[in-house]
């Protein structure tokens, strides 16, 4: 059962400027590195590492030049998920505005993962001067080698895990790369391809040449290095002069902070406003890339969402323009204008545009976002949305069908792993599937589907357990295997999945508590006790100044002592409920989802309960109201 935090009057007195008892408190458990100050919570610009820190993008950069000046055939191929089609867009939009050479463009279908047989033949059949994955190819070496061997070049731009062997025949770009010494490693595919555009753009400017930077005549960056955001030379100037024949720049007095070389950077970005708006209204992208592949958002990754969500307010209240799919595809989801959240990518955009993969038609999610005109945009916006409806239905239809499957047989839901399939299950939406039936059983989930005569399965972790790790204990009987610790994907022969379940079965609590003994898990805890009367605006805002909320910064939760629960409505069949609860503003709804009769059964008993949850905006037909959801009830 979780635990109730200390009360808001129990709360020592703030000693940081600015900020109240409660966010000094939550400040100072979130961030334990020693460096709880409250500039931690204002994302800026100016801490982004530089691009050019990531392996291969100083040499993919320039392989991209050379293939746009001499009017190569260029085409970028990227993965189904959101993250894929973001990526892939994102460079596609770019690289259509300045090459005239001929560009394919696509996202992959109803293939299976990366650079497999009918990836290929669509490969060979373009033939293409240079080819760019996007999301997939770290773990492609044959493929890539072959490729290289019929006259073609490759860029990859990927984030997953890396193998044995990379292919060294290609430019990866990633920041997993054992000789990486970017700062972060978590980043997705599409902050890569932010990455290759913002590093593009850098170089159109005069000034990204060789240079010293100079400030208070000791510290000293030479300019092609600062771009590697290398500290090169500390000392008196009359010294540097006699060492580096490049000419000498006063460095802004503006720039300070622990990582100045980023502020350099940034700061001869914004030299050029042009240059600068593209970068910024870039962010929309990456920001829904980040959210939907599930990245932590500590560090670059929360600077990137908080001005990505600012980018894509600003393109839904009409103050940009930049992209015409994305903004039909927002009015039609009825989001705030005013205020876009890290959630609305994740429950609302982000699933929109990976339902295209999952009903096998990505093309329409890729060309919403590559569409330049409203009226095109308002057409592919209506077919996505009428797609993300039949994945709501597919998804209904599997829990349905999962339900009767997990009751036929009592045994399967007491596993420490719930292991899913039978051969009636409808493929597509197997990420989804498991993402729920982790939120029901609380425990790591695999859910398996027929798809195009094999079988297609999804794995997602409960907690801090490492899913990778699973699944390398069965990586023989698998066609591929791939993902990331919190969520992995793999294929295999329909006629291996009873040796697959025997495997995992046998291996899973050896897995579980060497994954417990080797990470933080821990009993979850409230931030904070409130008295019914308490909760409401004052709190939700003061919290505020914490988002963007997701992996790595989860949403604050909150608790409350033996809640009394007034007009309680069961909602979907008795499956959620609604209700308000005495002393609480009337502003604020209460909702569980999933639990309703357990939650009604011990309400029954008791009489009242403790409630553990989180406090949330929700705008439904333009109309903004705050919510308390359940998270936890005893």
């Amino acid at each position: 059962m979780p635990k109730h935090g200390p009360s808001l009057s129990d709360l020592p007195l703030s000693n940081l400027s600015g900020l109240s008892p409660l966010q000094s408190f939550l400040l100072l458990s979130r961030f334990q590195d020693g460096k709880p100050t409250p500039t931690r919570l204002s994302p800026r610009f100016e801490d982004l590492p530089s691009p050019f820190l990531l392996p291969d993008m100083e040499s993919a950069l320039e392989l991209l030049k050379q293939s746009v000046r001499e009017k190569k055939s260029i085409l970028l191929f990227g993965d189904r998920d959101s993250d894929g089609v973001s990526s892939t867009s994102l460079l596609g939009n770019f690289l259509k505005k300045i090459h005239t050479g001929k560009l394919t463009i696509k996202t992959s279908s109803e293939e299976d993962y990366g650079l497999c047989p009918p990836a290929m033949k669509f490969v060979r059949e373009v033939k293409p001067d240079l080819l760019i994955t996007l999301d997939f190819g770290t773990s492609n070496n044959f493929e890539i080698e072959e490729l290289n061997s019929e006259g073609m070049q490759v860029i990859v731009l990927d984030h997953h895990e890396i193998p044995e062997k990379i292919p060294t025949t290609c430019k990866l770009v990633s920041p997993k790369r054992i000789d990486s010494i970017y700062p972060y490693e978590k980043i997705c595919t599409s902050v890569l391809a932010w990455k290759l555009i913002t590093a593009w753009l850098y170089d159109s400017l005069e000034k990204s040449g060789e240079y010293v930077w100079v400030r208070d005549g000791e510290t000293l960056f030479e300019g092609s290095l600062v771009r590697k955001g290398i500290l090169l030379f500390r000392g008196e100037r009359s010294v540097a002069e006699n060492l580096f024949p490049f000419p000498f720049r006063e460095w802004p007095t503006a720039i300070e902070g622990e990582y100045p070389e980023r502020s350099v950077f940034v700061s001869q970005l914004s030299e050029s406003p042009d240059i600068w708006e593209e970068v910024r209204q870039n962010l929309d992208l990456a920001a829904i890339g980040t959210i939907t592949d599930m990245m932590p958002l500590t560090g670059e990754n929360r600077i990137i969402v908080q001005k990505g969500c600012s980018a894509l307010q600003k393109l839904l209240s009409g103050i940009d323009s930049h992209r015409a799919g994305l903004k039909q595809l927002m009015k039609r989801l009825d989001l705030n204008p005013k205020k876009i959240s890290a959630r609305d990518l994740g429950w609302s955009i982000g699933p929109a545009l990976n339902a295209a993969g999952r009903m096998g038609k990505t093309e329409t999610a890729l060309k919403l976002l590559l569409s330049e005109s409203d009226r095109e945009a308002e057409s592919w916006a209506a077919d996505l949305l009428k797609l993300n409806e039949e994945r709501k239905e597919r998804t209904k239809r599997n829990l349905f069908r999962v339900e009767g499957f997990l009751k036929r047989k009592k045994e399967r839901t007491e596993r420490p792993v719930l292991f899913c399939y039978e051969p009636d299950f409808e493929p597509g939406v197997s990420g989804i599937v498991a993402t729920r039936l982790v939120e029901q059983y609380r425990r790591p989930v695999i859910f398996i589907a027929p798809d195009h005569g094999h079988a297609k399965g999804s794995i997602r972790a409960y907690g801090a357990e490492n899913v990778l790790n699973l699944l390398k204990k069965a990586e023989p009987i698998f066609k591929q295997f791939g993902g990331h610790k919190e969520a992995g994907g793999f294929s295999l022969p329909i006629d291996k999945i009873p040796q697959l379940a025997e495997i995992l079965f046998q291996e899973a609590d050896g897995w579980l508590k060497e994954e417990k003994e080797s990470s933080s898990l821990s009993e979850e805890e409230s931030v904070v006790s409130l008295q019914p009367i308490e909760l409401g605006p004052g709190i939700y805002d003061e919290l505020g100044i914490f988002e963007p909320f997701g992996q790595g910064n989860p949403v604050p939760i909150l608790s409350v002592r033996a809640a009394k629960v007034l007009s309680y409505r069961p909602l979907s069949e008795g499956k959620h409920a609604k209700f308000k609860i005495l002393s609480a503003p009337d502003s604020v709804h209460f909702i569980v989802w999933n639990k309703a009769n357990e939650f009604s059964e011990i309400l029954r008993s008791k009489g009242v309960l403790d409630l553990w949850g989180y406090l949330e905006e929700n705008t439904f037909r333009s109309k903004t109201t705050l919510q308390f959801v359940v998270t936890a009830f005893a």
